[in-house]
């Protein structure tokens, strides 16, 4: 679907910031008897707050939320009241503020998903007192180096079984055969053939992985299919942590464009490599890696060691226009620059945009909530496009200051030389 801007009136940014929380507050909520903080999982925090107050129990939670690519977030609550007049609404909405205050990066960047938890268990306040209040807090994990180099060994299986499958096809020789006999009854007795050759299982995905529904996600391959005009380009792909069912379309795609040549070159960026956190400066993170197309065997080898050499995704940063930099100086003739890039990350060098000399179209993986405004900035800025798995955004340039308009049924706006989010108004 083509995505043309559709131009609405200008708001005020604290007027978003409230309607936001009250979109939230509004949403229908999950009843179950009892939230138990002993079946969290390893990549869930909870912060807790006393039972009908906003307040944090514990305000150094904070510090565990730093770096954190929030996927879910859970506001959990008692359902009994003892006064029909208690207003359970203002008190979610204004734990949502205090949240906020105490962790705003939580909410610069919201592209988790959101759920109201009312537990029904108690029956009068001395029993609710004893359950947990509060928010729960989902995080998309670290990587390890073991997870990274499972997710890299799956990138080369699915490449093995392509070209596998390409000897199948290819291959000339008589097969065995046997012959089955069934009857129709408007032409009596058909005798079908039935060819017996060899056959290429499906490639697995690495089973530790936190959302295995991503690995049926196609945006990049859509993306590509819907913009076959472009020409004479670089590819730069984000291969951190979690990024493998994105970067597995880019060689399903190559593999399919072999004869094409449309991709000059091929860049790989992992966020510095092991460099720890408090040592990256922007422009100066590395961890980037460059292959010129000569085949996709040379492209993956790249690619994989890349992966493996990268210290994992959950932080919250990429470098992101480092990688397109440098890409950009190994092939300086490129017309166009192409990038598969997470929505989830905010891109660390975001303040250098204006370093790159080349239109940059950007495949945005991940986008199923709201689409990071950094990206839309990105490809404005560079004279470029934003894609999605449905949508190509082809007219961001065309956008006035004030201006607002819709991308896959959510709003934004433009404002200032950079684009923000608008949320629904509840009346």
């Amino acid at each position: 679907m083509r995505i043309f801007i559709f131009f609405i009136l200008l708001i005020s940014a604290k007027l978003i910031s409230a309607q936001s929380f009250n979109d939230y507050v509004n949403q229908s909520p999950t009843l179950i008897p009892e939230v138990l903080l002993d079946n969290l999982k390893s990549n869930q925090l909870y912060i807790e707050m006393p039972f009908a107050r906003k307040n944090v129990l514990n305000p150094s939670q904070k510090k565990q939320l730093e770096e954190k690519a929030v996927i879910k977030l859970e506001l959990v609550y008692t359902q009994y009241r003892k006064s029909n007049s208690f207003n359970q609404k203002e008190l979610n909405l204004n734990r949502i503020k205090e949240l906020n205050r105490l962790a705003p990066q939580i909410f610069e960047n919201r592209f988790w998903e959101f759920d109201l938890i009312s537990q029904t268990k108690a029956t009068n306040p001395e029993e609710g007192k004893k359950m947990f209040h509060g928010f729960i807090v989902t995080f998309r994990p670290n990587s390890t180096a073991q997870t990274l180099a499972l997710e890299a060994d799956y990138i080369e299986r699915l490449v093995n079984a392509m070209q596998k499958k390409d000897s199948i096809e290819n291959d000339t020789t008589p097969k065995v055969f046997d012959i089955k006999t069934h009857y129709d009854m408007r032409i009596g007795y058909v005798h079908d053939t039935v060819w017996f050759v060899d056959t290429v299982p499906p490639v697995s995905p690495p089973d530790f992985f936190y959302m295995q529904s991503l690995y049926k996600d196609s945006t990049v391959l859509n993306a590509f299919s819907r913009n076959q005009n472009w020409g004479n380009f670089i590819v730069v792909t984000d291969v951190t942590g979690s990024m493998s069912p994105y970067s597995a379309q880019v060689f399903v795609w190559l593999k399919e464009q072999a004869t094409s040549n449309k991709a000059k070159y091929f860049v790989f960026f992992n966020d510095g490599d092991e460099t720890p956190s408090r040592r990256k400066k922007p422009l100066e993170t590395k961890g980037i890696y460059i292959a010129k197309n000569t085949g996709v065997e040379q492209v993956i080898k790249t690619a994989t060691t890349c992966m493996k050499n990268g210290s994992g995704g959950g932080e919250s940063m990429e470098n992101d226009v480092e990688a397109i930099i440098d890409g950009l100086k190994q092939y300086p003739k490129a017309s166009e620059v192409i990038l598969v890039a997470d929505n989830l990350e905010i891109m660390r060098d975001y303040k250098y945009i204006n370093k790159i000399n080349a239109p940059v179209h950007v495949i945005l993986c991940g986008a199923n909530n709201r689409i990071n405004v950094q990206y839309l900035d990105l490809a404005r800025q560079t004279g470029g496009t934003l894609h999605t798995g449905q949508s190509d955004v082809t007219n961001l340039q065309e956008i006035k200051n004030g201006q607002e308009f819709l991308i896959d049924g959510k709003k934004y706006m433009y404002q200032n030389k950079k684009f923000h989010h608008v949320y629904k108004q509840y009346n």
